[in-house]
């Protein structure tokens, strides 16, 4: 684990780390912030232009894209930021590079690959879910095959299946939005060879096209662990899946 740049003090150290089991020929810089602590001169010492949101939000916003600088910086020697896009959520990312960013609960992480290697990149982070909100949930985030496997399991077994299930398709989206330009919600993807591990792999299963290169029963190989309590989950789309 490799300590960055000094933080502003509304984030713990910047580190630069690998949570997963397959190393890839990426960058991962990951922190932890107290939106209580955020101030406007964070802001302008940094060059970063505020959204116009609560402060929680702006707390997410600039501790993400600070991880993203970081992780630029380790990966091509430069500190760059990518650009928010008008009418549009998607982050544009300095040329020869792409990457994710997420942010959940007081922690947030940018990784950064070389598009020479990597067409997209989606990460994630998502607190676990309680039992009781599971409950409630499952039915709208799992197909009917992941159902199956979800009521066969105790209760806080199938909790963290969710989450890690919820978190691969939100990095999913993150990875294909960008190179399809198509909406998909989380019955239009499914997890496969799932194991009920605090770490491991999985594949995702289109269930839906996309587009011609995308489309149903095309796979993607996912990887999940854990950061600091919370569900961190990654999909890589090499460069080759797109030529």
């Amino acid at each position: 684990m490799t300590l960055l740049a000094r933080p502003p003090e509304f984030l713990s150290s910047f580190q630069q780390h690998w949570p997963f089991a397959q190393q890839l020929d990426c960058t991962l810089v990951s922190t932890r912030f107290d939106p209580q602590q955020l101030s406007d001169e964070d802001f302008i010492r940094n060059k970063i232009s505020a959204p116009n949101a609560v402060r929680k939000r702006q707390a997410e916003y600039l501790s993400a894209r600070l991880c993203a600088r970081q992780a630029l910086l380790v990966q091509t020697g430069k500190a760059s930021l990518p650009i928010q896009q008008e009418n549009s959520r998607i982050p544009l990312w300095p040329a020869h590079s792409c990457g994710s960013l997420s942010h959940s609960h007081g922690i947030a992480a940018a990784i950064v690959g070389s598009s020479q290697d990597w067409c997209s990149l989606g990460l994630d982070i998502e607190k676990p879910l309680k039992v009781e909100r599971a409950e409630r949930l499952f039915s709208t985030i799992l197909t009917a095959a992941e159902q199956q496997y979800y009521h066969s399991l105790d209760k806080q077994d199938a909790a963290w299946y969710l989450t890690c299930a919820f978190s691969f398709k939100e990095s999913l989206f993150k990875a294909l939005n960008p190179l399809t330009h198509v909406y998909f919600t989380f019955q239009d993807a499914q997890v496969v060879d799932f194991k009920l591990t605090d770490a491991g792999s999985a594949r995702l299963r289109l269930r839906k096209t996309l587009s011609d290169r995308w489309p149903t029963g095309r796979e993607l190989e996912g990887q999940f662990s854990s950061l600091h309590g919370s569900v961190i989950t990654l999909i890589s789309v090499p460069a080759a899946a797109e030529a």
